[in-house]
């Protein structure tokens, strides 16, 4: 005959730090309790202080970040009345650790954590985080954007059992500067911050040929648009003084470029802020009579300068 015979124990989980006493007194310190983000820095690295007695014995803990006003982690942000600054509270400098709250806990990547060793009536340790502000639109609205975060301090690990111990909250702020960019495309083209020059070739000269390109804008304080051209409104013979008129227009609209050599001349002004695209100018440039010129290559040189307008 065959008995079998089954033993039943009790589960019993095991932590880390679970027998024996463990520290008291916790609290947690915010150095910085708001944070200024200024153009020149669109990362901060602030620190949080854990302090506890160990002296019964050691403890771990965590540490998590509420959304602010948004209402996830994947829209932090800081805000300046309906306008949005998109920014990331994380683990790490490269904003691939996300810290979050509680309830969205699922890794260690998503909080802050630590250890506090026995044997101090004083025992103190600093934890560093990362603040990242989304520089991928620069152009929006200028001025103050802000909003407060709050971190909470837990005792024991995301895991197992913990307790909360207190909150903090953390202020963030960033003064977006006045910005207007300008860049010079082919017609139909894209903004491209990088690309600010448009050759216009006309090969063999003759009257009436038209050649075009785009300005396209991007700014977030208004913008005035000057033009000047280096032989006042006309293409000069390369070695000779001899010239050829043209036409140049800016969104359809004819300006005389004459006088603008050392004196740009004002050819829009808009307040606002620009489309998330970018505002785009049409330039069209016509040549004018070229009867009786001497041959040879002719050239002019425009330059376009944008400025905030408010």
């Amino acid at each position: 005959m065959r008995f079998l015979i089954y033993i039943l124990l009790p589960f019993i989980p095991i932590f880390a730090r679970a027998q024996g006493a463990s520290c008291v007194n916790m609290q947690l310190q915010v150095n910085q309790s708001v944070i200024n983000l200024t153009s020149g820095q669109i990362t901060a690295n602030p620190q949080l202080v854990v302090k506890a007695n160990t002296n019964p014995g050691g403890c771990d803990f965590f540490m998590t970040f509420d959304y602010g006003q948004g209402n996830s982690y994947n829209n932090r942000a800081l805000r300046r009345g309906s306008d949005v600054w998109p920014l990331q509270i994380s683990k790490n400098s490269s904003g691939t650790e996300v810290l979050k709250n509680i309830q969205d806990v699922s890794s260690m990547n998503d909080v802050l954590s630590g250890a506090l060793r026995a044997g101090s009536n004083d025992r103190q340790v600093s934890v560093s985080y990362w603040v990242l502000l989304n520089m991928a639109n620069p152009w929006l609205s200028a001025g103050l954007y802000q909003d407060t975060f709050v971190v909470k301090l837990y005792k024991g690990s995301p895991w197992g059992v913990y307790s909360l111990v207190e909150s903090r909250s953390v202020g963030i702020t960033f003064q977006a500067p006045k910005k207007a960019d300008i860049s010079l495309v082919p017609s139909g083209g894209s903004f491209n911050l990088n690309d600010t020059t448009e050759v216009l070739n006309f090969g063999e000269l003759t009257e009436g040929s038209i050649r075009s390109c785009d300005a396209v804008l991007k700014y977030n304080a208004g913008y005035i648009l000057k033009a000047s051209s280096a032989n006042e409104g006309r293409l000069k013979h390369q070695t000779m003084q001899e010239y050829i008129s043209y036409q140049i227009r800016f969104n359809g609209s004819l300006f005389n470029l004459s006088g603008t050599a050392s004196s740009p001349r004002q050819i829009f002004r808009e307040l606002g802020r620009s489309p998330a695209s970018g505002l785009s100018i049409p330039i069209s440039v016509k040549v004018g009579s070229v009867s009786g010129k001497r041959s040879g290559s002719y050239q002019d040189v425009i330059t376009l300068t944008v400025e905030s307008a408010e």
